[in-house]
């Protein structure tokens, strides 16, 4: 069965994460008293679906960013600190895979691979340069 977007409306929050969550979030260049306010934060997130195009709207940490994804096409995304990378999203069998080529604007590649556990369980496997890590969020 194929990713179903849509199912990511709502309103999330960590559950759990590999052991080298927080170097993986470091090297991303997440400071780490913004992971230690992320770790019981909840975020609003909604997204909307037009053929192969989809909106994200999320709020974290009181900041919300909005972003539009064409499957397959590089994309600019903003992320709520306003930073903007380059990525392109792809749907592949029963995960949605999240590319960006240059994250740090050093040469980083981060691959996201997100994989639905169950209605309310999503699980995010990260790939940040020679780090592999995963977390789980939990829809409430």
């Amino acid at each position: 069965m194929p990713f179903d977007l849509a199912k990511g409306t709502g309103t999330w929050k960590g559950s759990k994460r590999s052991d080298n969550y927080g170097e993986i979030m470091a090297k991303m260049g997440i400071p780490a008293d913004v992971q230690a306010m992320m770790k019981d934060a909840e975020f609003p997130i909604e997204i909307t679906v037009s053929g192969n195009t989809f909106t994200s709207k999320a709020t974290m940490l009181g900041k919300t960013s909005e972003n539009t994804f064409t499957l397959g096409q590089e994309c600019e995304e903003t992320d709520p600190t306003g930073n903007k990378r380059k990525v392109t999203y792809s749907i592949e069998g029963d995960t949605l895979v999240s590319v960006h080529p240059n994250h740090d604007g050093k040469g980083l590649e981060v691959r996201q691979t997100r994989r639905w556990l169950d209605d309310k369980t999503l699980r995010t496997e990260y790939k940040c340069g020679d780090l592999e890590g995963w977390t789980e969020m939990q829809k409430i």
